[in-house]
């Protein structure tokens, strides 16, 4: 039977695992508060490039240009893929269903060359593991201001891909907190720009009577705009992942500590009755003693 004492050292290890779980719950909280936020204020910015777009493809030739490059690219070619995982455990399955995603993405272009990045070390180790080793592998930010630079690490790959190496296909998979509280992936494409949302930007009225105007060349401008298009694309998607990954984690902090907490009180219970019967020994010996004592003495 297990000692009162080695019983206390498992009830105070039980403690310290309790109030570690409490410290992720309460991380995983502000974090999601946090990355929520950073996604709802990037939509104003999003808001202003649509906004820009619609300017310039009001212009007949530079909408027809646009969606004519965005047909051919959307045609045939290599694809790129970046998989936004995780660089730490405890949150389920998250990076398998990111991998399997993943996989599932590169089986639709049997006949194309694909290239995967992934942003997490543990989703790269899957990827690795299903057959297809990550071209590069990035640290999943751990605050909204690294976000920001990951997202412009992404962007400048995109830049190098299509440059370098004739990538003008790209798609990003990640995971996004539904609203029952499931895990779901997503595959969203970045590159080539839908040519139906340059059509519906092309056709929206303006919200005013002036037209805003710019003076530098207009290819130039389509293209930076293009750029921040993908850009908050890339952001979003990020911010999503982050709050669906502390999300899971949350929930499986919640079902840890739920376990800790019954594991504590049957511990709590072995403890006392261990206790009880060790003072009751003790009594007994007591009793036991005085009685043989007054039978010495007569």
């Amino acid at each position: 039977m297990e000692t009162l004492e080695a019983l206390q050292r498992r009830i105070e290890t039980g403690r310290d695992l309790q109030s570690i779980v409490r410290t992720m719950k309460t991380l995983s909280a502000v974090t999601i508060r946090r990355c929520e936020t950073a996604s709802r204020a990037v939509r104003s910015y999003d808001e202003t490039v649509d906004l820009g777009l619609q300017i310039l493809l009001r212009n007949a030739d530079v909408a027809d240009r646009a969606i004519r490059a965005s047909e051919q690219a959307d045609a045939s070619g290599p694809v790129g893929i970046i998989a936004l995982g995780t660089d730490h455990g405890l949150c389920g399955r998250f990076n398998d269903l990111v991998a399997t995603e993943t996989g599932a993405q590169i089986e639709k272009y049997p006949a194309d060359p694909v290239r995967t990045v992934a942003v997490g070390v543990r989703v790269a180790d899957l990827i690795e593991a299903g057959g297809c080793l990550p071209a590069a592998i990035y640290s999943m930010p751990g605050s909204v201001t690294g976000i920001r630079e990951t997202t412009r690490a992404l962007l400048s790959l995109i830049e190098d891909w299509r440059e370098t190496q004739g990538i003008a296909r790209v798609r990003i998979v990640h995971n996004v907190h539904s609203a029952d509280g499931r895990t779901m992936p997503v595959a969203m494409s970045l590159l080539p720009i839908s040519p139906a949302f340059l059509r519906h930007q092309a056709g929206r009225p303006w919200p005013s009577r002036r037209l805003p105007t710019y003076f530098e060349n207009r290819d130039t401008v389509l293209a930076r705009l293009l750029e921040q298009h993908v850009f908050v694309r890339i952001y979003r998607a990020i911010a999503e992942s982050q709050v669906s990954e502390h999300a899971a984690r949350l929930s499986s902090m919640q079902a840890a500590e739920r376990g800790i907490r019954d594991r504590l009180s049957e511990m709590d219970a072995a403890y006392r009755s261990r206790r009880q019967e060790q003072i009751t020994t003790e009594l007994l010996d007591i009793v036991a003693g005085a009685a043989a004592s007054g039978l010495d003495n007569r």
